[in-house]
């Protein structure tokens, strides 16, 4: 399907595996000339190539383009690139790429990136119930399915956080996130302030509460305002540290990740990536 998408680019190189060593396969392509790297999948495939990419020098770091291909797609969305492959390949070949953001993480010597939403505590048990079978059944909505069982049992995470400075010392909470991108878990919004592109992670920490507290957050979610909610605390900002206790896990990009992160910071425009004409740049 791919290969047929792309067969008028004649000056197209595809190597496609599942169990591929992103890394040498983006130097390979700097070697033969390539300047664009497709992601072909979803979250995680995108993830996987912005960490081996941010590997590479800058001056040398190829363009990415985004074909949505997986379970959710959420950053695909933000980017305003169509789920249909047809007009995703459209996209590549008729618009200019821009200069996207990053995130950093640093956590027990590790450092990594990701390029959508980290999320912690609760919504890592979530990502967790997640079947490859259930995945394929629901599609997107597997993630809601997913958190059914997990709704009734909510653990709590004593925080402390410090953001751009701003310390807010430790209360109980359900969830973490940060997001460079707007919405996670099957296209649920998370962060409709969140921009790529401008320079900040949108920061939401869920306060633990009672179960009307969890209605109005879902509530307030589906309807588009949920960063009003008393439970919740937003913060746009350039760095973050937070400490929880027990250990939050978090997911990047949907994916588990063991290492608890310590840190995260924006990596403004670290990557070149293609957009749809939709995209939102303010």
């Amino acid at each position: 399907m791919l290969q047929q998408a792309l067969s008028a680019n004649s000056d197209t190189w595809i190597e496609m595996s599942r169990d591929i060593d992103m890394a040498q396969m983006i130097q390979t392509g700097l070697q033969r000339g390539c300047q664009n790297v497709i992601a072909a999948g979803g979250d995680g495939t995108i993830n996987a190539i912005v960490n081996a990419m941010m590997k590479i020098d800058e001056v040398r770091r190829p363009n990415l383009a985004v074909f949505p291909l997986g379970t959710a797609n959420d950053f695909a969305g933000t980017l305003a690139i169509p789920d249909d492959l047809n007009q995703a390949v459209e996209v590549f070949r008729e618009s200019q790429p821009i200069a996207v953001d990053v995130v950093r993480i640093h956590g027990s010597g590790v450092e990594r990136y990701y390029a959508n939403v980290a999320a912690g505590g609760n919504c890592v048990r979530v990502s967790e119930e997640l079947t490859d079978e259930l995945k394929t059944r629901w599609g997107a909505f597997s993630y809601v399915r997913g958190a059914v069982g997990v709704l009734a049992d909510m653990n709590s995470y004593r925080i402390t956080a410090e953001i751009d400075g701003e310390r807010l010392d430790g209360f109980d909470s359900w969830a973490v996130l940060v997001a460079n991108g707007k919405t996670n878990a099957g296209r649920i919004q998370v962060a409709p302030q969140a921009s790529p592109v401008d320079g900040l992670i949108d920061v939401v920490l869920i306060r633990d509460g009672d179960l009307m507290d969890m209605v109005e957050v879902v509530t307030g979610n589906l309807l588009g305002n949920f960063l009003e909610c008393e439970q919740v605390v937003f913060r746009k900002a350039k760095r973050l540290r937070i400490q929880s206790d027990p250990p939050m896990r978090f997911t990047l990009d949907g994916e588990v990740i063991d290492e608890e992160p310590v840190a995260f910071e924006a990596v403004p425009g670290a990557i070149r990536m293609f957009v749809g004409q939709d995209f939102a740049r303010e």
